[in-house]
């Protein structure tokens, strides 16, 4: 009987090492470099498209291309992971170090989740004072390796990946607890609540549910309700050393999952709207998460509209030959043609935030026109990045311009249809690129309404503000459910305006 072909990305994902895999293994992105050492297998025809011809030359190949073959003579190249986890102190909410935490051992503390498709951020808080305490760990979702955006994660799941994914998942959540616990110097047994949010996709990966109902219309999840487990359910797919077996052991936490609305309209935008007290305000809010899955928010504590579109990965780095997400080496920024690089370290690519700058100066200095389509001296080998030469190895190519051009015309086409329905007094702008984005360059390339660039407010990252709120909220319960029970999902594919807005948006309009 012939045996399963495995590839090195196949067997990289088994082991829940770091890789990174936007496209899901398909061979479009080509990020999963691998180096060989010596003698490298032949190069398959999606190689020859994705390498130059220098790398092949190297012995580098694609880890999703390549058969294990129980070899294990190769190197991983461009890990984004090698940050790890990161922990920020944030100081000018804490009047003590952490530390100190371990000398009150009848101290109680909750714990904030965010699981974002990209990056997980973890907080912890102070339950039992009126001023809490807190530091936050960031860092990447291991889960990248099966795709950078949640249709990804979804055809991964659906074709049999479903336990992996949410081993991987979990791990993370429980390295990240482990380090939080370990960094304030407090026991397992202190930590009282865990409250977690995040898109319908993240939260079923979590759970280990079916995501068959995601993948195809109607698009029905399995359950989106508010949530209440044991710390020992939640990590149930943990196979740990005998330290954190007994971590686990003492962990007596109740894990709340905040509800979602829709399939794609899921609980980091209801903590975010919790967060903005959307449900409390009577002048029409709008609040933005812009990202894979556009998701988008219009209305008052009256009630409001809720609706998603879906433009790919693109504000994440993803399905940019150059993109990379918003980590060390990243351009983060394009100001004055100069690059602004996250860790003030040498290019290794562009994320979000710096791809709306590029196309923005690209467009004032007539690099592009307003079909988006570059001048001839670069269509063929595309824009050089930076002005330096080190840098100038990066590229940007009419194919990436294509792609942010469908990304930013699904988000404001989105917009449009809601801006219809109710003209916003204030925008929230979430999530980790709403935070980075020089909303100045966001309107040049017609990504948001230049009329309303006054009434836009970065919030950062409303998810996590959100369950951080929760936990410290008696009445947080009672105005999460609230919120789902006045939201009105519409279907942007059902709007008449909708694609005429997606057409008319794909240009520039200069």
């Amino acid at each position: 009987m012939e045996l399963e072909r495995e590839t090195v990305l196949e067997w990289y994902q088994k082991n829940h090492s770091e890789i990174d895999a936007p496209c899901g293994g398909r061979g479009e992105c080509g990020r999963c470099k691998i180096r060989f050492w010596s003698d490298a297998p032949n190069a398959s025809e999606k190689e020859k498209a994705r390498l130059s011809v220098t790398e092949l030359e190297q012995g580098i190949r694609l880890a999703c291309e390549t058969e294990r073959n129980d070899r294990e003579d190769f190197t991983l190249l461009g890990d984004i992971f090698a940050d790890g986890i990161r922990v920020d102190l944030e100081t000018r909410e804490m009047s003590e170090s952490p530390h100190n935490f371990k000398m009150e051992p009848d101290a109680k503390f909750g714990i904030a989740l965010d699981i974002g498709t990209t990056t997980l951020a973890m907080r912890l808080v102070r339950l039992d004072k009126k001023e809490s305490r807190f530091f936050t760990l960031t860092a990447m979702n291991h889960q990248r390796a099966y795709g950078a955006d949640v249709i990804s994660r979804i055809q991964a799941a659906n074709g049999g990946k479903l336990q992996e994914l949410q081993k991987c998942i979990q791990q993370d959540v429980f390295a990240m607890l482990v380090k939080t616990v370990a960094e304030a110097g407090i026991s397992p047994k202190q930590v009282e609540k865990i409250a977690i949010a995040g898109n319908t996709t993240m939260c079923h990966l979590l759970l280990g549910y079916s995501c068959e109902g995601l993948g195809q219309a109607p698009f029905k999840p399995e359950n989106i309700e508010l949530m209440k487990i044991s710390a020992q359910e939640l990590f149930d797919e943990i196979e740990g050393s005998r330290e954190e077996e007994e971590f686990l052991s003492m962990l007596e936490t109740e894990v709340v999952i905040l509800p979602g609305i829709s399939a794609f309209v899921g609980a980091d935008i209801v903590a975010g709207m919790y967060y903005c007290d959307m449900d409390l305000q009577k002048e029409k809010q709008m609040l933005l998460d812009v990202g894979t899955n556009g998701e988008m928010v219009i209305g008052n504590s009256a009630g409001f509209i809720v609706t998603s579109t879906a433009a790919g990965p693109v504000f994440e780095g993803g399905k940019i030959s150059c993109g990379m997400p918003a980590v060390r080496g990243a351009i983060a920024h394009f100001r004055n043609g100069t690059c602004e690089v996250i860790g003030d370290v040498k290019p290794q690519g562009i994320c979000g935030s710096g791809l709306v700058d590029l196309v923005a100066h690209m467009l004032e200095e007539a690099i592009i026109d307003e079909n988006g389509t570059l001048g001839d001296a670069y269509f063929t080998e595309g824009y050089p990045i930076g002005m330096t030469e080190d840098s100038c190895n990066l590229r940007l190519t009419q194919t990436d311009i294509r792609e942010l051009q469908m990304g930013k015309a699904a988000i404001r086409a989105g917009i449009e249809v809601l801006m219809e329905k109710y003209r916003p007094e204030k925008i929230y702008l979430a999530g980790g690129f709403g935070a980075a984005i020089d909303a100045d360059s966001a309107a040049k390339i017609e990504l948001f309404p230049k009329e309303l660039l006054h009434s836009i407010k970065p919030v950062g990252s409303a998810a996590l503000e959100g369950t951080h709120k929760f936990l410290l909220d008696k009445y947080g319960e009672e105005r999460v459910r609230d919120i789902v029970q006045k939201s009105q999902e519409i279907l942007l594919a059902k709007e008449v305006k909708f694609e005429e807005n997606y057409i008319h948006f794909m240009q520039f309009l200069i």
